[in-house]
């Protein structure tokens, strides 16, 4: 019979344990409070790597380890909270989602019962992907890559173990390799880098090298002196700096991952004696947080995330605190009433409860993945009541295969990203003229509708990409002070229709009030001096029009859809949820006026430009289908027609668009409509 070689005890690893959880917390309650409080997840990582390697390495060196035993100890550990919290999460979703939204929650609770979390979140990302705050389950990513970690780590343990070969040469390569991917993914694929688990192992990796040391000093007596109270003071100043100067616009993990990580493994490595350690992680209220800090991690985002979803998006305010709070009850209680039952209890029993728990975690999956491929079940009685129904078609985007196409090669000059870029351009149909959509992703959702509308989609092409203002000359910067790589690509697309005698027809669409009120900022790609955004929207639409008015193309300048708030949309979406008291129908529209006046300065722009050439340009009015002469709706019937942050159509909505547009006299005239 092996016996199983377990770490002493340390409560000041506990107590740091919540002191990554607490700032975790508050940065998804109050992110403008502890806005880089994410990176406690990176403090987990190290904690979970020395714990779980200085077991594993104990019981390597009293022969003791056993494939089945560490598997079996981790399900025990893991299981029973994360069965409790799906489970809790589809059975509230049911009376709460959307039949879309429950839909992506069945796929995430399936990736969740599974471990790929990390990899389905990669996949998903992308322009038009649900936001973050919308994604009850996006916690569940660092789970992924912990137990993707497991799988493979003790294995390369034992290997090591049994060829004699020193450990620790192995793991600070492998942590050197994965930090070295780290650094090389983050300036190039943020997401990447963020959710693959090799980009992250040298976190895990971080800790077991820790433990390993430690191991190999068991023998020696330990001691407590004055550069050990130095290293425990550095590591909480380094985490302190993490939480504190971090933010969502920094390239993490990257370089700034160190922070945390070196901040646990300094404070991990200090000993439990000094006195940060001794007196302030092993404090009594810090360690009982600590206990409970895994259920606390998997209920808390689950019940945030839910709150903004009930109020689409609306700050929760003090509604955090209270959730925060619910989550704390929750914990303990799935604590004291689930995970300690489940996990500790009279030997006898422990193999019929694990496999108890290995068929509810498969048949919580099996669960999650009925959910998603029965669509949500949008017939579902919780969703009798509803006033409004939502858009479940979802947007075409551009595909990687069109990376390949010889025309996307040298529009775009550079990196292609499907999820940023709405490129759709396939063998250009010579038997009847083409009509081209450019724009940012407002033009992508016309070019949505008009695809849809028309008999031959084929003649529809949409060279697009996300908030690039589609004028020559201009590039945007960002929030954040990138550009959003708008040229040499814009340039190209116009060079690219001016000498293709097939298109006929350009029409422009784009969020325009961005560029024009300062959201997005313009820069001349030209030089000169200092011009306002409108002075530079005015040049740059002015160059764009001649340019393709001297080839001979017929220009359509579509003024954008009116823009809705987010009063409205919480109205409208109050028609949609089984749970929530029904707004009045008046809820879900604009005052035309208001939607006049936010766009005064766009249509001054765009009706001057097109005043210049006569025959060639004109402009389109969406406002002419979506608003009557008092209101303009985000609802059409009894479909709910505008997307959650108020300005991005549906595609039904931009198909409604894409009729009156096809249907004006002059409007687009190179291709049948749709049957």
């Amino acid at each position: 019979m092996r016996i199983h070689r377990h770490l002493a005890y340390r409560p000041d690893i506990d107590g740091l344990r919540a002191v990554a959880i607490l700032a975790v917390i508050v940065f998804h309650a109050y992110p403008r409070s502890l806005p880089g409080g994410f990176a406690g997840v990176d403090v987990f990582f190290v904690i979970s790597g020395y714990l779980i390697g200085g077991i594993i390495f104990r019981n390597l060196d009293a022969d003791s380890f056993g494939f089945a035993d560490f598997y079996a100890r981790r399900a025990r550990r893991i299981f029973p909270a994360l069965i409790t919290v799906l489970l809790g999460g589809l059975g509230f979703g049911w009376f709460a989602l959307l039949a879309d939204e429950y839909r992506d929650l069945g796929k995430h609770v399936a990736a969740g019962a599974g471990f790929v979390s990390n990899l389905v979140l990669w996949r998903e990302s992308g322009y038009f992907d649900t936001a973050a705050d919308f994604k009850p389950l996006l916690h569940l990513w660092s789970l992924g890559i912990e137990e993707q970690f497991y799988l493979v780590y003790p294995v390369l343990m034992a290997l090591l173990w049994r060829l004699r070969a020193n450990p620790a040469y192995s793991l600070l390569t492998l942590a050197v390799l994965s930090f070295g991917g780290n650094l090389y993914l983050v300036h190039r694929d943020a997401v990447s880098a963020f959710f693959l688990p090799f980009t992250r192992f040298w976190e895990l990796l971080g800790g077991s090298i820790l433990a390993y040391v430690h191991f190999r000093r068991a023998a020696a007596k330990p001691t407590t002196d004055t550069r050990h109270q130095l290293q425990a003071a550095g590591g909480l100043l380094l985490i302190a700096a993490a939480v504190l100067v971090l933010d969502e616009d920094k390239d993490f993990p990257g370089a700034w991952a160190l922070l945390p990580t070196l901040g646990a493994l300094l404070l991990i490595g200090a000993g439990p004696d000094t006195w940060i350690n001794r007196r302030l992680l092993a404090s009594r209220p810090l360690v009982f947080i600590g206990v409970i800090s895994y259920p606390l991690y998997l209920w808390h985002w689950l019940l945030l995330s839910f709150g903004l979803i009930l109020r689409s998006g609306e700050p929760l305010h003090h509604r955090a605190a209270l959730l925060a709070a619910a989550a704390f009850l929750l914990a303990w209680l799935t604590f004291r009433y689930v995970e300690r039952p489940l996990r500790f209890g009279a030997s006898g029993l422990q193999r019929l409860k694990l496999a108890s728990l290995g068929l509810m975690l498969t048949a919580t999956a099996g669960l999650g993945l009925t959910v998603f491929l029965a669509d949500g079940l949008p017939e579902r009685a919780a969703l009798a009541e509803v006033r409004l129904k939502i858009d479940r078609d979802l947007p075409r985007l551009a595909t990687e295969g069109y990376r390949d196409n010889g025309v996307a090669r040298a529009l775009f000059q550079g990196e292609f990203k499907p999820g940023d870029d709405f490129f759709q351009l396939g063998d250009l149909p010579r038997d009847q003229p083409l009509t081209v959509v450019i724009g940012d992703s407002h033009g992508n959702m016309l070019y949505q509708g008009l695809a849809t509308a028309v008999a031959r989609p084929e003649t529809v092409i949409n060279l697009g990409r996300g908030s690039c203002l589609p004028f020559v000359g201009l590039d945007t910067v960002k929030k954040n002070g990138k550009s959003a790589g708008c040229q040499p690509f814009v340039g190209n697309v116009i060079d690219f229709i001016a000498r293709t005698p097939e298109i006929t027809t350009v029409v422009i669409a784009a969020f325009y009030k961005q560029y024009l009120d300062g959201g997005m900022t313009l820069r001349s790609t030209r030089g000169g001096g200092a011009e306002s955004a409108a002075g530079l929207f005015r040049i740059g639409l002015s160059d764009t029009l001649q340019r393709l008015a001297e080839a001979d193309k017929y220009v359509i300048l579509s003024l954008d859809n009116p823009d809705m708030d987010r009063t409205v949309m919480t109205a409208c979406y109050s028609l949609l949820r089984p749970l929530l008291p029904k707004s009045p129908e008046t809820g879900c529209q604009m005052p035309r006026a208001d939607h006049e006046r936010d766009q005064t300065l766009a249509r001054t722009l765009l009706e001057n430009a097109a005043a210049r050439f006569p025959g060639k340009v004109r402009v389109f009015d969406p406002a002419a289908v979506l608003c009557d002469a008092r209101y303009c709706y985000a609802h059409h019937d009894d479909d709910l027609i505008y997307q959650f942050d108020g300005n991005h159509l549906t595609v039904k909505g931009a198909v409604l668009v894409a009729g009156r547009l096809l249907a004006h006299p002059d409007g687009v005239r190179t291709f049948a409509h749709a049957p």
